[in-house]
């Protein structure tokens, strides 16, 4: 089966179509280019989007769940939530299972949470699943440094732990938080090297030194950055001086409007480049939900507006979509669109190792795209070339 997308733009996201056609066979974009360059076969399917842009789907490698329900808790919710984030302009996600569930988390947990989001990797549809995210359970219990995370859920980082992990998820854990300054960080960020998952520093108190040594260890990306560490000093500059000062590591950003003020992603896009620098949501389950109060465990969760906290305490992830992330990012940081769709879909699909076949339109590659306005509105999703999404008329 083929398609043919009839845009007004088409944003590669390196460069700009206007006006652009995008012609799909089965599952793989086969010609990107302007319209006189690209006949389109009679038996093809034409989608008209002439007022709208055309752009990679976007990859989400941080979200935990929304609509209620965390990713891991079981096989039907999360592929259920596969389906409902396409809406989002998401294409591909890392499911990411953290310590901030209320309840005791044991490692047994850990492992069949881990399978369950396995599971639905196998036979959902939708966004489709590239792997999984393990924020933890190896952060620092320090209340600077912990967010939302629960002090009882942290362990020691384990070498042999970590390979219970990488067996439950059959090999398919991607990216994985740890707190570089706890005892045994360091080899397991050399194992977790070994293993091909991306090593971030997160949820952590350490000092400048100790994140040297983390990189020389094989440290290449942080967590949420801004969140969950100790801001920058000017004598101690710590984890944050390391992030604005090494190209080795690759910076994630909620760009919620929330979470970092304009000012600071500014400041981080001059240090890193608009290259080191991908876009997470790192949605909850309160993302999707009315705005209103929610029971979890022995807490109070308030979701208002953009943001959800606990009553008395301080956010819990959050809960704005990455189409709001994205267009944040124009509106408030000044971005141009193509380099914020190119922070929403590229660079992450750098970042987990999936660039030869996601994360820009380009002949060979799989047809993951969106159809967006100006103002980052999705009017229509497809994964692989099937639509997964179309917004309601």
């Amino acid at each position: 089966m083929m398609k043919a997308i009839r845009a007004g733009r088409v944003l590669t996201p390196l460069k700009e179509i206007s006006p652009g056609t995008v012609l799909i066979e089965g599952e793989q974009i086969i010609a990107v280019g302007e319209p006189t360059g690209i006949p389109i076969p009679g038996e093809a399917e034409i989608i008209e989007a002439k007022d709208k842009i055309v752009v990679p789907g976007f990859i989400d490698t941080h979200t935990h769940g929304r609509d209620g329900e965390y990713f891991g808790e079981a096989v039907n919710t999360t592929k259920k939530l596969c389906l409902s984030i396409p809406s989002t302009g998401v294409t591909g996600l890392l499911p990411t299972l953290a310590s901030l569930l209320p309840m005791h988390y044991t490692l047994e947990m850990i492992l069949d949470r881990i399978r369950v989001v396995r599971q639905a990797m196998l036979d959902g549809e939708g966004s489709e699943i590239l792997g999984m995210n393990m924020e933890g359970p190896y952060l620092s219990g320090e209340n600077i440094a912990r967010g939302s995370q629960l002090p009882e859920n942290m362990r020691q980082p384990s070498v042999d732990e970590l390979l219970r992990m990488v067996d439950s998820s059959n090999g398919t854990i991607r990216k994985m938080t740890i707190a570089p300054e706890l005892e045994g960080a360091l080899d397991v960020i050399r194992e977790m090297v070994r293993l091909g998952i991306v090593p971030c520093a997160g949820h952590s108190t350490a000092n400048y030194e100790r994140a040297l040594e983390a990189v020389e260890a094989g440290l290449s990306c942080t967590t949420h950055t801004f969140n969950g560490m100790i801001p920058l000093h000017h004598r101690r500059p710590g984890l944050l001086g390391a992030i604005l000062t090494h190209d080795e590591i690759r910076a994630e950003l909620i760009a919620d409007g929330e979470h970092v003020s304009g000012t600071a992603i500014k400041i981080l896009l001059s240090c890193k480049g608009i290259e080191g620098v991908h876009l997470i949501t790192d949605n909850t389950p309160w993302a999707g939900l009315p705005d209103g109060e929610y029971s979890d465990g022995n807490r109070i969760v308030v979701k208002e507006d953009q943001k959800a906290y606990v009553v008395g305490g301080t956010l819990v992830g959050s809960v704005a979509s990455m189409n709001h992330c994205v267009a944040n990012m124009v509106g408030s940081v000044g971005c141009s669109l193509d380099e914020a769709v190119r922070m929403a879909s590229l660079n992450p699909a750098r970042v987990i190792g999936v660039e030869d076949r996601k994360g820009s339109l380009e002949p060979g590659k799989e047809a993951d795209l969106v159809v967006i306005d100006e103002d980052v509105s999705v009017y229509r999703t497809l994964v692989k070339g099937r639509e997964v999404y179309r917004a309601e008329d």
